[in-house]
C-alpha cells in the first residue's frame, strides 16, 4: 500500500498527536521548514550528517529510549534531553509538569537568556513564527559571530545540523543554559604582594580546565570595577586605603562558554609610609621681625606641606601651612626650628625637621638636637578615614588615625547633619531611617593637651535593595502585566523593562512606584513575563517575573 497522501495524511498524524498527548506523552511535531532566508540546513539523517563530517551522537541508537520522560522516538525534546544526559546530567526532568518544547523556557526562565553558548538549548516558544504550537528545542553546537549552528530532531525524522543568522526569521526565542560546554576553573587565582597604599599587588592565572585561549584581568572594590586597573599587576593608589580589593578573571576559548573567577579579596588596605630622604632646611635672618623659611624636605614618594609647627626652643609659636615666619619678640635669643609634616592622599603623615645655625638676634646656636621640638597642641599624626558600604544593613567602621599624644575617643554618627540617638561607636549600621540619605561621623580626640575634632563625610545616599513584583493576568489572545517596585524606606523612581518570552519587550517609566503594559495579539500558549527595574541613585537594579495562560 501506497502511503496516504494529503487531507488523508494530515489526518492520521493529527488523530496520532491527539491520542498520544491524551495518554500524556509528549509529541513535538517537526518545525516549520526552514527554508527561510538565513537558514542553512548543513546536513540531514543520520547518514547524511556522517558522510559530512556532522555528528549524530550516537542517537541513531538510542532514540528508541525515552529520556527525562519525553515520548520515546525521533523527535526534538527526546534528542534534546538525550543530549544533555550525556553531558552528565541524570535521566530525570529537572521541573515538573509538561514536557512540550513550548514549556521549557518558562518552566526553566531562570535558566534562559538570548546569549547563546556551545551545549546550551536553542528554544522555540510556540508563538514564534516559524515553530508549531508545540514549540522546538536543538541544541547550539557552534557560536559565531553572526550565526549559530544546531543540531535538532524533528517529529519522525532523523537528526538534521543547521546554521542559522541572527537575523532571520528562524532564530530562537531563547537559550537554556542547562550544561553548557564551558571553561572550569580548578584552583582559584591568589594574590601576592602586601595591601598597602604605594605598593604593588600581582594575581596569578590560577588553574582552568581546559586552558584558556585569553584571560582578561579586572581589580575591583565593593563589587565595582576600578577603573583601568585591567593588568595582572596593580599598584594600590591612596584613595583605596581603607577598602578590600579583589581580582576577577574572564576566561575565554573558541567555542567554550566564558568562565570568570575572583581572587580571594585582600584585607582592607593599609595606609601607605613615607621615606625622608632629605630633611629641610630653614633661611632667613635670624632677627625680630625678619622673615624666615622652611623648605627642601625630600619624602618617597613624593609629598605636600599639610602642617608647618615654628618652634623658640621648645615653645610652639605657631601651627601653619605657611613655609614662612615673621619672627616674633618672644623668639629673641632663641633657636627658631620647624617640623614640616608631609601628607598625601592614603599615606600616614611624615614628620621632617630643621633646625636654624644661629639664635634670633646673633649668637652660635648649639649642636643641633638630634629629635624635634618637644610640647605643643594635640596633632593627628595619622589621617582617619571611613570604610564599608553605605547601603541598608551593610557595616559602617571609622578608623580614627593616629594622634601625638595618647588620647580618649568619642564618636557621633549624623544623618544629613543630624545626630543619630544611640550611634555612638565607631561602627554603625545604616537603618531604614537611613535610606536615600548621607551619613557622616565626628570623631573627637581629648588628652591633657586639649582637644582635636574631626569629620568625615558625608558619604553618598545610603542604598536599597528593592523588590520587583509582577503580576500577569492571560485573556483572549493578550496579557495584562502589572509591574510594583519596593523598597523599605524610599518610593524607587526610574524605568523597568517589560519582556515575554514571545521577544516582546517595552520600557516605562514608574508612576508611584508603580508600571503597567497589555501586549495584545499574541498568540495562544503559556508566556513568561519578566521585569527588569534599572535601579536609580537609590535603589538598586532588580528584577521580577510571573507565569500567565493567553487563550
Amino acid at each position: 500500500m501506497g502511503k496516504p497522501g494529503g487531507a488523508l495524511r494530515r489526518a492520521l498524524v493529527t488523530g496520532a498527536v491527539l491520542l498520544l498527548v491524551g495518554l500524556g506523552v509528549q509529541v513535538i511535531p517537526k518545525l516549520a521548514s526552514p527554508a527561510h532566508a538565513g537558514s542553512i540546513t548543513l546536513c540531514s539523517g543520520f547518514s547524511d550528517c556522517r558522510s559530512k563530517g556532522y555528528s549524530t551522537g550516537g542517537y541513531e541508537s538510542a532514540w528508541g529510549s525515552m529520556y527525562w520522560r519525553m515520548y520515546a522516538g525521533r523527535n526534538c525534546t527526546n534528542y534534546v534531553a538525550y543530549k544533555l544526559i550525556q553531558t552528565g546530567l541524570p535521566n530525570a526532568r529537572p521541573w515538573s509538569g509538561e514536557g512540550n518544547a513550548t514549556n521549557w523556557g518558562v518552566a526553566l526562565s531562570r535558566l534562559t537568556n538570548r546569549t547563546p553558548t556551545v551545549g546550551s538549548v536553542a528554544w522555540w516558544h510556540s508563538s514564534h513564527p516559524s515553530a508549531s504550537r508545540f514549540g522546538h528545542v536543538a541544541i547550539v553546537e557552534k557560536v559565531g559571530a553572526d550565526t549559530i549552528t544546531i543540531s535538532e530532531s524533528n517529529y519522525g525524522s532523523d537528526i538534521s545540523w543547521r546554521r542559522i543568522g541572527r537575523d532571520s526569521v528562524n532564530y530562537p526565542t531563547g537559550f537554556i543554559h542547562f550544561n553548557d560546554q564551558r571553561l572550569s576553573v580548578t584552583k582559584r587565582p591568589t594574590v601576592e604582594g602586601t595591601a598597602q597604599v604605594g605598593k604593588a599587588v600581582t594575581v596569578n592565572t590560577g588553574s582552568w580546565s581546559p586552558n584558556p585561549n585569553k584571560i582578561r584581568y579586572q581589580w575591583i572594590v565593593d563589587k565595582k570595577p576600578i577603573p583601568g586597573a585591567t593588568n595582572k599587576t596593580f599598584r594600590i593608589p591612596g584613595h583605596l586605603a581603607g577598602k578590600q580589593i579583589a581580582a576577577v578573571l574572564t576566561g575565554t576559548r573558541r567555542d567554550y562558554s566564558e568562565a570568570k573567577t575572583m581572587s580571594q579579596i585582600l584585607p582592607p588596605i593599609k595606609q601607605g609610609t613615607f621615606k625622608v630622604l632629605a630633611q629641610p632646611k630653614i633661611t632667613g635672618t635670624q632677627k625680630v621681625g625678619s622673615t624666615v623659611s622652611v623648605g627642601g624636605a625630600d619624602y618617597e614618594p613624593s609629598a605636600k606641606i599639610g602642617e608647618v609647627r615654628w618652634y623658640a626652643d621648645k615653645q610652639l609659636i605657631t601651627r601653619t601651612k605657611s613655609r614662612f615666619l615673621k619672627v616674633p619678640a618672644a623668639a629673641s635669643g632663641k633657636r627658631i626650628g620647624a617640623v614640616v609634616v608631609g601628607v598625601q592622599e592614603g599615606y600616614r603623615s611624615k614628620n621632617s625637621y630643621a633646625f636654624a645655625g644661629t639664635l634670633v638676634g646673633g649668637g652660635k646656636a648649639p649642636q643641633q638636637p638630634a629629635e624635634p621640638p618637644s610640647g605643643g597642641e594635640l596633632a593627628q599624626t595619622e589621617a582617619g578615614f571611613v570604610k564599608g558600604g553605605t547601603r541598608l544593613g551593610g557595616l559602617m567602621q571609622v578608623d580614627p588615625g593616629g594622634f601625638s599624644e595618647a588620647v580618649d575617643l568619642s564618636y557621633q554618627w549624623t544623618r544629613e547633619g543630624t545626630p543619630i540617638s544611640g550611634a555612638t561607636t565607631e561602627k554603625y549600621r545604616p537603618t531604614e531611617a537611613d535610606v536615600g540619605r548621607r551619613l557622616s561621623v565626628t570623631v573627637v580626640a581629648r588628652s591633657s593637651s586639649g582637644t582635636l575634632t574631626k569629620t568625615y563625610g558625608p558619604s553618598g545616599r545610603v542604598r536599597v535593595k528593592p523588590s520587583v513584583k509582577v503580576t500577569a493576568t492571560g485573556g483572549s489572545r493578550e496579557a495584562k502585566v502589572a509591574v510594583q517596585v519596593t523598597a523599605p524606606g524610599y518610593l524607587p523612581t526610574g524605568t523597568v523593562k517589560i519582556t515575554t518570552n514571545g521577544g516582546r519587550t517595552v520600557t516605562k517609566t514608574l508612576s508611584g512606584s508603580s508600571a503597567g503594559v497589555t501586549f495584545v495579539k499574541l498568540p495562544a500558549g503559556e508566556y513568561a513575563v519578566t521585569a527588569a527595574y534599572s535601579g536609580d541613585e537609590v535603589a538598586y537594579w532588580a528584577s521580577g517575573g510571573d507565569f500567565t495562560t493567553v487563550n
